[in-house]
């Protein structure tokens, strides 16, 4: 049997020739629009599994981008393109992968559903803009899937704040062990003067110093907590505090597909709401939730559901009804009883509009603190929720998008409406402008004005 030899030519730009001769096993490369951050990692990912050989199995590789979309619309493409030539390969679109004549495999995966490579080796891996990935996805699920061969990765994006892939950068730049590059628009060159001072006119300052200039300090427009959570931090209430032993943990939720439920654990500890971890990862059912809860060993008060909770799915049961089975399956010393459980259970009636719970919100996070590094990566998602103006005729309003970093803010809104409904009680709060008892007795009951940012 004859073997063929192959030549690929691989030509980088310049900028990343540093980083495909690399000898770090990690790296970080924090680069503008249109920098060709991607196509350097296609490149460096095509030629590793090429050329690199290991005893045992095939070696396999993994394109991380946030969504499959993403991964579809832009990496594949790439991929695509540059396997084109080489004879032997077999391109699998169904699954976004890539076999090469050597055996080796390239895959591009979602970073919503980063469960399924739970259980895998690789070789490589390039995680595409980690901010916007759960943060658990690096720690419990891709980074083991590097132990078996002592597998590299390479973390790629553009800022948007001070979030996961700021404190990756960050890590990187000061450990020699990592590969580091930032790559700014003003220094690199690959986009004309002329293109960038249009740019730049045409674009509001802190949008410019974000995308073009890999500015991490840059606002992210429309953010709704950024500021109060700011002031948290400067005022030490957001760090490694204690559970207090004398206290209930209640929960509060938002519901949805399995990847988009999202629980938060708190306390009242005297005039503080002390929010103490948050579940808010993974494709796992109520039941294997609610098993983690029950794992944690603390004494639960009160859980706090949106009145969605109560809405029949297909199944024919309500996701009330789905959680307390399961909390009963899961309670062996039946020292909780169903009457008691549903006691606990407290369903927040439907708001009529989401900016009153927002701005009561914001209200009640001067008695906020947040524990840390348990809520580390939530925060990180809550400092981006933001808005966007939406038309409505003629009229211009700031919505909240609806994205992960709603998953995280909606509980927080929630605890809020729960207080504006009577079910909770804060003594460090302010008085309400609004509650559903004053908006009863209002002869009117007219909502509150809209606030944005």
């Amino acid at each position: 049997m004859s073997s063929r030899k192959i030549n690929i030519s691989i030509i980088p730009r310049a900028h990343f020739r540093a980083y495909l001769t690399r000898s770090e096993r990690f790296s970080c490369i924090v680069a503008h629009r249109r920098a060709g951050k991607t196509y350097a990692c296609i490149q460096d990912l095509l030629a590793r599994a090429l050329t690199y050989k290991r005893p045992g199995p095939p070696t396999r590789y993994a394109y991380i981008a946030p969504t499959r979309d993403q991964a579809k619309d832009i990496v594949w493409g790439y991929l695509t393109a540059f396997c084109e030539g080489i004879p032997g390969v077999v391109a699998n679109r169904a699954d976004l992968s890539m076999t090469l004549p050597n055996g080796a495999s390239i895959r591009l995966y979602s970073g919503d559903s980063y469960d399924r490579m739970r259980g895998l080796y690789f070789d490589g891996v390039v995680i595409d803009e980690p901010a916007d990935i759960d943060h658990e996805a690096w720690a419990f699920v891709v980074r083991p899937c590097l132990s078996d061969y002592q597998g590299w990765a390479t973390f790629i994006g553009t800022p948007k704040g001070q979030d996961a892939f700021y404190d990756i950068w960050k890590a990187s730049a000061n450990d020699p062990a990592w590969f580091s590059l930032v790559l700014r628009s003003s220094d690199s060159g690959i986009i004309p003067a002329l293109e960038l001072k249009s740019l730049r006119a045409g674009m509001p300052d802190y949008a410019y110093r974000q995308e073009y200039e890999c500015d991490f300090t840059a606002p992210i427009p429309g953010a709704i907590y950024a500021e109060a959570l700011d002031k948290a931090r400067e005022e030490k209430r957001i760090g490694t505090l204690p559970i207090d032993p004398n206290a209930l943990v209640h929960t509060v939720w938002d519901l949805g597909a399995p990847q988009q439920t999202v629980c938060w654990y708190f306390q009242i500890v005297g005039r503080y709401i002390r929010w103490l971890d948050v579940d808010d990862g993974g494709d796992e059912t109520i039941i294997q939730r609610v098993a983690r809860m029950r794992a944690n060993g603390y004494l639960y008060g009160s859980h706090y559901f949106p009145h969605d909770a109560l809405q029949t799915e297909r199944t024919g049961r309500t996701l009330a009804m789905e959680f307390a089975a399961a909390w009963l399956k899961q309670n062996v010393e039946h020292t909780v009883k169903t009457d008691e459980l549903r006691a606990n259970m407290k369903f927040i009636p439907r708001c009529h509009d989401i900016w009153v719970g927002i701005n009561r919100a914001k209200q009640l996070f001067p008695i906020m603190e947040f524990r840390e590094p348990q809520c580390a990566g939530a925060l990180a998602l809550l400092g981006r929720y933001r808005t966007r103006p939406e038309k409505d005729g003629a009229k211009t309003s700031p919505e909240p998008i609806h994205d992960r970093s709603s998953h995280v803010a909606d509980p927080i809104r929630y605890v809020a409406e729960a207080e504006l409904a009577g079910m909770i009680a804060f003594k460090g709060a302010s008085e309400p402008e609004w509650t559903y008892q004053r908006e009863r007795r209002s002869r009117r009951g007219a909502a509150p004005q809209r606030v944005g940012g």
